[in-house]
């Protein structure tokens, strides 16, 4: 109720300073950079058999990062650029910090950016859990973990449902952007070269595409729980990477998916430069 009040009250961003905004953007941007691309890194080398190791997922990134010289300072700035992003978001859905119109489309894409806040925190909370030592994996998936805790409550079944349906309508969005290249609107294209505006569209559209196909198969393991009301079929990025493997060419898809991962790294830090605040 106080989320819908506020999303609904604040009209403006214009109270959040300029510096403040540039400041947690470029932070929140430049540590998804660093995931992305590492992460791209991993999961193309699993998938051509260079490395030998459990299929990457996001753990794997932050301990990946903390395995390197000066590995605490590094996967420490990276936490610090993730809790940036975490309250980018929330800046961007609470205090309007994109000026949006106060009509349903800028109250949907507010609603957004509050669940994308939601999701990054937990992704920063992990990053912390292995920043501090917790590097081995247990036996669920963290998915599985979630989707176990809510399935115990009455109303868990429905969460999990709603949850998937919303993961997979996520999805449909980022083929959208991969599509229709709307994802220019966020930069300030004045500052921009045509040959920037040439890459990020190219980067830009390989990666939402490569995010598509992971989260609507991640939307549809969580539906599929809810269904069978079996938490265990609940899977994230691992399990997704997994089954994109089992399928025909499985190895190049998951190397096309890596790959795409990486381009979107690229796209992340050209919005750490280039992002419209």
């Amino acid at each position: 109720m106080y989320v819908q009040t506020v999303l609904t009250n604040n009209k403006t961003g214009q109270d959040v300073p300029d510096n403040f905004r540039k400041a947690l953007a470029f932070g929140g941007y430049a540590a998804k950079t660093v995931v992305y691309c590492l992460l791209g890194v991993l999961i193309i080398s699993a998938a051509a058999g260079s490395i030998r190791s459990d299929t990457p997922s996001q753990k794997s990134v932050f301990i990946s990062l903390l395995s390197q010289p000066f590995g605490q300072t590094l996967l420490g700035l990276v936490i610090i650029g993730m809790a940036c992003y975490v309250l980018w978001r929330f800046t961007q859905a609470l205090l309007n910090a994109d000026n949006l119109n106060n009509d349903a489309k800028g109250i949907v894409m507010r609603l957004f950016y509050f669940v994308s806040g939601i999701l990054y925190t937990t992704g920063t909370y992990l990053a912390i859990k292995v920043f501090l030592g917790a590097r081995s994996d247990s036996g669920q998936s963290s998915s599985e973990q979630m989707s176990s805790s809510l399935m115990q409550q009455t109303w868990g079944w429905w969460v999990v449902l709603i949850g998937g349906g919303l993961i997979i309508t996520f999805s449909v969005i980022q083929f959208r952007h991969a599509f229709k290249a709307d994802f220019m609107d966020k930069f300030e294209l004045t500052a921009m070269t045509e040959a920037l505006k040439k890459v990020a569209r190219i980067v830009g559209r390989a990666g939402f595409f490569a995010r598509g196909v992971v989260y609507i198969l991640v939307g549809s393991f969580f539906v599929h729980a809810a269904l069978v009301s079996n938490p265990q079929q609940a899977g994230g990025l691992k399990e997704a990477l997994n089954t994109i493997m089992q399928q025909p060419f499985g190895q190049i898809g998951v190397i096309v998916v890596g790959a795409g991962f990486f381009t979107f790294g690229l796209f992340c830090a050209l919005e750490s430069r280039y992002h419209k605040t």
